[in-house]
């Protein structure tokens, strides 16, 4: 099998809801088991990112938002064997319990990759579990101070690895046009899993874009891309309770890489074949972009990441070359780098709304043959450069935003 379809495969996950509250939901469902007995107090720690990222965020199947109740209903009702749809059979007396037990939560500014600190003390006794680097990468387990499992933090916690720093945009799209079309079937889940949720979120969820009175738009592929785009962010930020197929560790950027190339697949009547290779192109530029950007970033990746990598699908289903596709990602650098995130909320179907629109203009302005400037502000000397350059200015150009985000949310629970 290739090896970017090993990635590929690795990173496309079902994720229930924002992936930050099913992963701690996820965390403390594995500690409770460890334990179990009459809950009394839980304590979770997080870094920045996944503090920021489930602050306002949905939780599926309630009506309640943020991690912290997320918390409680993870040793409640979830089961951890579920993974990241861990949450997916809670009740409604789960709710109720969870409701009632006491969640400390704090943040671990330390750390700058993902990590997630479980502690549940019970009538019996008391358990840990730690996740790191990964949303479902348990690193420790413990039960009344006995280590049960651990190992050690590597620089990255992932299988099927591969050497970014030799890879080329061209070597990507070279890939979408030549794999084995049986290797990329699965993304048939993406497709049928996101689209599912886009139909649900259209009755009105969330901010509710995709039913809103938008004629000014028109009745075009764009207006069909953001309304199918914004339908299943709306429904993932509000917690309803179905799915989306994630993408390097996030619903949202699944559904930014792909609902947009499925909408101008349909519009130009694309066969099912060149629909799988523009979204393999896609999901590869995304999870190439998120490998130098980071998992949890002060900038929005969903939109940087998911969004250039629609702008890739769509520029291959416009029958361009890499040369093309690594314009429409440049213009996607210059016209929306610094576009903050500020956490899971239903406000990221707007920030959705606003990377599909220029997803398709960037494509569109590729296939004319205009491309910006090499080393034209932050772009590079080719895109591939331009990409690390985003990683620098996520690690160390708005580093110090992460951090005033987070005052600001702690500030406003006072």
């Amino acid at each position: 099998m290739n090896p970017y379809t090993m990635k590929l495969q690795q990173e496309c996950k079902p994720a229930l809801g924002v992936t930050e509250v099913g992963a701690v939901a996820l965390c403390t469902s594995r500690a409770y088991v460890l334990i179990g007995g009459k809950i009394q107090h839980i304590s979770v720690c997080t870094n920045g990112g996944v503090y920021k990222n489930g602050f306002s965020c949905g939780i599926p199947a309630t009506n309640e938002i943020g991690t912290a109740l997320a918390a409680a209903l993870g040793a409640v009702g979830g089961k951890w064997e579920l993974g990241l749809e861990c949450l997916r059979d809670i009740t409604d007396g789960d709710i109720a319990v969870a409701k009632e037990i006491a969640v400390e939560s704090t943040v671990d500014g330390d750390k700058d990759f993902i990590w997630i600190a479980a502690k549940i003390t019970t009538d019996l006794g008391v358990a840990e579990a730690h996740i790191a680097q990964t949303h479902g990468n348990f690193v420790y387990l413990a039960k009344d101070g006995e280590v049960l499992f651990q190992k050690e933090l590597t620089e990255e916690a992932e299988v099927a690895d591969l050497n970014f720093d030799a890879i080329t945009i061209a070597d990507l799209v070279d890939y979408a046009k030549n794999v084995d079309l049986e290797e990329i079937l699965f993304l048939r889940d993406m497709i049928e899993m996101n689209v599912f949720l886009s139909e649900k979120g259209a009755v009105g969820t969330g901010l509710g874009l995709g039913v809103m009175d938008m004629m000014f738009m028109g009745e075009g592929v764009l207006a069909q891309a953001q309304k199918l785009t914004c339908s299943a962010m709306d429904a993932r930020l509000a917690g309803l309770p179905y799915p989306a197929m994630s993408i390097v560790g996030s619903g949202s950027h699944g559904i930014l890489c792909s609902l947009p190339v499925v909408a101008y697949a349909k519009h130009v009547k694309a066969t099912e074949e060149a629909l799988l290779r523009a979204l393999a192109l896609s999901g590869m530029i995304t999870i190439y972009s998120k490998h130098y950007t980071g998992r949890l970033s002060a900038l929005c990746g969903c939109v940087l990441g998911g969004g250039s990598g629609a702008a890739g699908g769509i520029v291959y289903l416009m029958g361009g070359d890499a040369k093309a596709v690594s314009a429409a990602m440049d213009h996607m650098a210059a016209n929306l780098t610094g576009m903050i995130c500020d956490g899971g909320s239903i406000g990221c179907a707007l920030k959705a709304s606003t990377g599909v629109y220029t997803a398709i203009l960037s494509a569109n302005i590729a296939m004319q043959g205009i491309a910006m400037p090499n080393s034209f502000g932050i772009l590079g000397q080719n895109v591939e450069e331009t990409t690390k350059n985003l990683g620098i200015i996520s690690a160390k150009g708005m580093a110090p935003m992460d951090e005033t985000i987070i005052e600001i949310m702690q500030g406003s629970n006072q």
